[in-house]
């Protein structure tokens, strides 16, 4: 009696890879990678999902799906990381999702790991700051790694070392969270794994090393503040706080001090005029960061709402047709 498709879910691998302007390494890297699945899995499927390339790329992958029946070709108009993972997540059919990189930066080795290590987590999470030596990349981009993911751990609290790596996920745990992230934002890979935190998924961080097969196709500083502008608008509630409160209680304990200052004095006004207008510029200010930031936070959670709705109620269109 044949399987169902849930129990042949259960069993298959898909391999989700985007690909961008990679028409000299797609042919020979994804037969690499179909190797590596053959001896894993019974069942696999690669899903390439090209976006926006304006070389060749699309061709060459459009003849490796037609070669191989593992191959599938996903087409995006636009180039965007967070729009392709999304899409190639939702079409995945198998229940173990690995995202690998297609210029093979990250050992392939990975991909065994967490096949395995999906038999007990929901995520497993790619580090290559989990031990000394593993980023091998040149200095100033070990740098921005640095900064960026110690800004995300201090903005959100996360333990994870690293954010923007390969990763292995269960299709039923992370397809619930992929419309809690808007599919935009340029760092949607750190925001889904801190939604799988909050939601809290069993995540599994191990470490791999990571080598640069090609160079970076956006200038470092352009790349390093389109995910800096991303991040930081995620976390507009937290800045706010982190600032505007601090700022307040300044505020409230100089016109405390200023009011001691006074109650011991016999002078008549106030001591310090100058202290006095600092001290309330303090206090409106505080109150001014926390109440804006909080509000623009709530804009762009109705934002993603209101997107979240039109989306689903898109889906629903031919059902309705029909």
């Amino acid at each position: 009696m044949p399987e169902s498709v849930g129990e042949m879910a259960k069993t298959m691998v898909s391999l989700v890879i985007p690909i961008h302007n990679e028409a000299p390494r797609v042919w020979g890297n994804t037969i690499r990678l179909r190797e590596r699945l053959r001896s894993l899995a019974e069942d696999f499927e690669i899903i390439l999902v090209e976006n926006g390339s304006v070389d060749d790329t699309h061709g060459i992958a459009e003849a490796l799906a037609e070669r191989y029946r593992e191959v599938k070709l996903l087409t995006l108009p636009e180039a965007g990381l967070g729009e392709a993972l999304k899409l190639g997540f939702k079409k995945a059919l198998g229940e173990k999702i690995v995202y690998f990189p297609m210029d093979l930066s990250v050992e392939p080795e990975f991909i065994t790991q967490s096949l395995r290590l999906l038999e007990e987590y929901d995520i497993v999470v790619g580090s290559k700051r989990l031990g000394s030596g593993l980023d091998g990349r040149p200095l100033s981009r070990r740098l921005a790694s640095m900064a960026f993911h110690g800004l995300v751990r201090g903005l959100s609290g996360t333990f994870l070392s690293d954010t923007t790596c390969a990763k292995a996920y269960r299709g039923s745990r992370v397809r619930g969270l992929l419309d809690l992230v808007p599919s935009g934002s340029r760092v949607f890979e750190t925001e889904l794994l801190l939604e799988a935190e909050k939601k809290g998924l069993r995540i599994k961080e191990v470490p791999v090393r990571v080598v640069e097969r090609r160079r970076s196709r956006q200038p470092l500083g352009a790349k390093v503040m389109s995910k800096l502008e991303d991040l930081l608008s995620s976390k507009l509630d937290v800045l706010a706080i982190a600032i505007g409160v601090p700022t307040f209680a300044s505020g409230i304990i100089w016109l405390i001090i200023l009011a001691a200052s006074k109650l011991v004095s016999s002078e008549a006004g106030f001591l310090n005029p100058y202290s006095f207008l600092i001290s309330m510029l303090l206090v409106i200010s505080g109150f001014q960061i926390v109440f804006f930031g909080l509000l623009a936070n709530l804009i762009l959670q109705m934002r993603r709402e209101i997107g979240r709705a039109a989306r689903s109620d898109e889906a629903e269109k031919p059902h309705l047709d029909a």
